[in-house]
């Protein structure tokens, strides 16, 4: 049984593939922003797990050089709420990162990917507030992320597994 069963009519109308996809790309955009392209698979995928989690999109900070240690000390809850969102939102995000390989949106390069141009517009748009605000934050954590270190040491800090 998929992930996707257990969630109720509203949750599956946020939480399907298409959105965890363009969420992925989102997070990938973000990172090419401050960095060359090709985005780390693993980073590409625990931006929009994280973008997804209400309590830990609320909390997120404002600018990019914001460091991550110093975020999980100030936020030791929103940690916990990613460690019980991550199993959950994990295999939704994989779903809709495969949809965007599928759909030519994004490229697998070895281990990073990159968008393929012109694929999904840089404006950030949506039906609802909530919509909107959670591809800015897969959009920020795909720039803020890259920033932060080692993969290991992110998953480790943040307590999640890959």
């Amino acid at each position: 049984m998929a992930v996707i069963d257990f969630l109720s009519r509203e949750e599956r109308n946020l939480f399907n593939p298409a959105f965890a996809g363009l969420l992925v790309t989102r997070a990938v955009q973000g990172h090419e922003q401050d960095n060359s392209p090709g985005c780390h698979l693993l980073l590409a995928v625990l931006a929009p797990v994280m973008a997804f989690t209400a309590p830990v999109r609320a909390v997120l900070p404002k600018n990019v050089s914001s460091t991550t240690v110093n975020w999980i000390e100030r936020e030791s809850a929103a940690r916990v709420h990613l460690r019980q969102a991550a199993p959950v939102l994990g295999p939704l995000v994989r779903e809709g990162l495969l949809l965007s390989l599928r759909a030519g949106v994004l490229v697998l390069d070895e281990q990073h990917l990159v968008r393929s141009t012109g694929r999904v517009p840089k404006r950030i748009s949506g039906d609802t507030l909530e919509v909107t605000q959670i591809q800015r934050a897969s959009l920020f954590l795909g720039r803020w992320l890259s920033r932060a270190g080692d993969l290991p040491t992110i998953f480790t800090l943040l307590g999640v597994r890959p």
